[in-house]
């Protein structure tokens, strides 16, 4: 079908719909010229899952990885375990202007981050949900990943033991915001963020205390990001008292505290 609205004109008509998927689809009907914009959209955010959309179905739906929407997603969520061994997993490698990363091993072990490596040079926000920490694989993601601002580890079982711990020559600068929720505890997890060459320059710091060398980790945190940090919270899982935890006093900063009876 041709068209004779200008270029200029469908892509304002199309962007004003950014959020109305219905009318995406049925724009995606009326012309050639209407389909890499509407799919701008209607794949800025793409969410593969267990029990949803698979890496089959999209390898199916798109088998050229040149002509894949997939260049249009910023926001990537892959809530599957079998991210890098199910068949068609491979497609996740055209994802390479993201700018957030959401992964959920749902607590499977053995996972491998490796194939992330690296997987979008323009990723600010990391969020990974996994079953223990440190993993050294994924703090290799991490470092591989230059623009890295915002970082989110939530692990859902007891920490274990890692391989000795190579520092690497290069890591992300970290000027936004760091959450840690770590079943075994987050000293291990900030050990090696502390390790990295480029510092830590993080404007708010949300950590949860289950054991009281979390404190003492928490502590070395706000140390090293003493110039930067705006904002600390913490959730406090053990018993016991509250200690007073130094935060800089550049702006007015925020600290919680959560006890077995409730917030306090």
């Amino acid at each position: 079908m041709s068209c004779s609205i200008p270029p200029e004109i469908q892509d304002l008509i199309i962007d004003h719909l950014h959020d109305e998927p219905a009318a995406l689809e049925a724009c995606y009907l009326v012309s050639k010229s209407w389909i890499d914009r509407t799919r701008k959209h209607l794949f800025a955010v793409v969410r593969f899952t267990t029990f949803g959309l698979d890496f089959g179905l999209w390898k199916k739906a798109f088998p050229d990885p040149a002509k894949s929407p997939a260049h249009h997603t910023r926001t990537l969520f892959i809530h599957n375990p079998h991210f890098t061994t199910a068949p068609g997993a491979d497609v996740i490698l055209a994802f390479c202007s993201i700018v957030r990363l959401d992964v959920n091993t749902g607590g499977y072990e053995g996972v491998s981050f490796v194939p992330l490596h690296g997987l979008s040079p323009v990723i600010t926000s990391l969020h990974l949900t996994v079953t223990s920490l440190p993993n050294l694989e994924i703090f290799g993601l991490v470092c591989s990943l230059p623009l890295l601002e915002d970082l989110s580890l939530f692990s859902l079982d007891f920490q274990r033991a890692d391989e000795s711990w190579s520092t690497p020559l290069s890591s992300p600068r970290f000027t936004g915001s760091l959450e840690l929720r770590v079943l075994g505890g987050i000293q291990s997890a900030t050990r090696l963020l502390l390790d990295l060459p480029d510092g830590l320059h993080f404007t708010r710091i949300a950590v949860r205390w289950l054991y009281e060398d979390d404190i003492e980790s928490t502590m070395d945190l706000v140390s090293r990001c003493s110039d930067t940090l705006e904002y600390l919270g913490i959730t406090n899982f053990f018993p016991g008292t509250f200690p007073s935890v130094p935060v800089p006093n550049r702006q007015p900063t925020a600290t919680s505290r959560r006890t077995q009876g409730g917030v306090a």
